[in-house]
């Protein structure tokens, strides 16, 4: 019979990517596509993917001879190459850079808007991954050629006072972990060789999130300890199903969504300040909206998406230690102090990698040169993000809104006393809460 067809689905969006796509072939009509028309393909292709924008990560070689064309791509793209938006944007080295390089790379970077390229070690990626070719959109996964990411994690704030048990939760966390490999991926659509490869790596990740509130966040020893009790996990598993041990089972993610689902601190990152209040967008059409609107929880109509509707949700970090500025509580951790940490967990727990957003001021760049020259070796890849300062608001920066906004504990408690109780039980909305990279970049922390 005929196809049945939506009248309400909106084809405008694949039509410019059709466009966009089209475009880009043309104009390199007579000769090889270059690194940056992939770029745009690829980009194209994320625009239309999913309900919500698909996260890629781009990657290219450090001496690739477009490599700079590479690393300022996204620089005023929205203008003339909105579809850029979709990829971050990272930059390969297979050999350790000289100062010289790197002082390059974030010269750049500080042109292009502060935040891209990300910078990869390829060298220990393959040492500690022999295997690898690619990692995942917020690169916390060393994967093959045709690979996927398996992803769980425990959330250390719950088990503070109770090591033991945090112990026996990773090991029993790792052994479900390994039981999602066993899975048979030849469906007819994919190539086998996604199969093969699963079969062959038994890739797991088991993750750590509520870092930041975790009274062992600082012991070396603790962190092994883990290790030991995940690897443990997933090599029993693998013998009672006499199947390969896992190549790599630990790693770190954003961990943006799910961590609010804890409500824990995301991942290894320290929250912007103690009072914080979180500007949620939902869809207009969230039966949601309307129940948090009861409950007087302050909304106000997205300035970027007319069809979105923001909503102000509280957050409060008791058990989080911040500094004190114009009677803010706020995070003003040094970029290489964020690195320190990214550093610990990759010698103590992360056989894969850290996902850190190393939040950071133009005039800490020959700081974070120096740790890159001096634990190079230590490193595989990191994402920096220009520091704004906690203690301005919207409008001091020029912006609408900010996603997450500091407060004192003042307004804080002036807000939260005018709320009143919601219940979720008859519904099943938050569809509209962004996922962990479904803007294409991972999570600001």
């Amino acid at each position: 019979g005929n196809p049945v067809i939506n009248p309400e689905y909106n084809h405008a969006q694949l039509a410019e990517a059709m466009r966009g796509m089209t475009e880009v072939l043309n104009k390199a009509a007579g000769r090889l596509l270059s690194a940056i028309d992939i770029l745009d393909v690829v980009n194209w292709m994320g625009t239309i993917l999913s309900s919500r924008r698909s996260a890629e990560l781009a990657m290219l070689p450090a001496t690739h001879a477009q490599w700079e064309d590479f690393a300022l791509a996204k620089r005023d793209h929205f203008e003339d190459n909105p579809q850029r938006a979709q990829s971050n944007n990272s930059l390969v080295f297979h050999s350790k850079p000289s100062r010289e390089q790197l002082e390059q790379v974030f010269a750049l970077l500080v042109e292009a808007g502060g935040s891209e390229p990300g910078i990869v070690n390829g060298a220990e990626a393959l040492r500690r991954a022999p295997d690898f070719a690619v990692l995942n959109p917020c690169a916390e996964s060393l994967l093959g050629d045709k690979s996927l990411c398996n992803l769980v994690e425990v959330n250390l704030a719950a088990f503070n006072g109770r090591f033991d048990a945090l112990r026996e939760a990773v090991y029993t966390l790792a052994r479900a972990n390994y039981r999602q490999t066993v899975v048979d991926l030849r469906d007819g659509i994919l190539q086998e060789t996604w199969h093969e490869l699963n079969q062959y790596l038994r890739l797991c990740g088991v993750g750590l999130t509520g870092y930041m509130q975790w009274g062992f966040r600082d012991d070396a020893d603790a962190l092994a300890d883990l290790y030991r009790a995940v690897r443990r996990g997933t090599d029993s598993m693998a013998e009672e199903l006499d199947l390969p041990y896992s190549k790599r089972v630990s790693l770190v993610k954003p961990s943006g969504t799910l961590s609010k689902v804890f409500d824990c601190t995301e991942g290894v990152h320290k929250p912007l300040g103690k009072y914080i209040f979180n500007n949620v967008n939902f869809s207009a059409s969230d039966p949601l909206v309307a129940t948090l609107q009861a409950a007087n929880y302050h909304t106000f109509v997205n300035p970027y998406d007319p069809t979105g509707v923001v909503v102000r949700l509280p957050v409060c970090w008791d058990n989080v230690a911040f500094e004190q500025v114009n009677g803010m509580e706020v995070n003003l951790e040094s970029a290489v102090a964020q690195l320190e940490r990214y550093r610990l967990l990759m010698g103590r727990y992360v056989d894969h990698n850290v996902s850190i957003t190393v939040s950071y001021s133009p005039d800490e760049i020959p700081q974070i040169i120096d740790w890159l020259g001096a634990y190079w070796d230590q490193y595989v890849s990191a994402a920096f993000l220009p520091r704004n300062d906690p203690t301005k608001t919207a409008s001091d920066l020029g912006y609408p809104y900010l996603p997450q906004e500091v407060v004192t504990q003042a307004v804080y408690e002036k807000y939260v006393a005018t709320l009143k109780p919601v219940s979720l039980r008859s519904s099943d909305s938050f569809a509209e809460l962004e996922d962990d990279c479904a803007t294409g970049a991972c999570p600001v922390r």
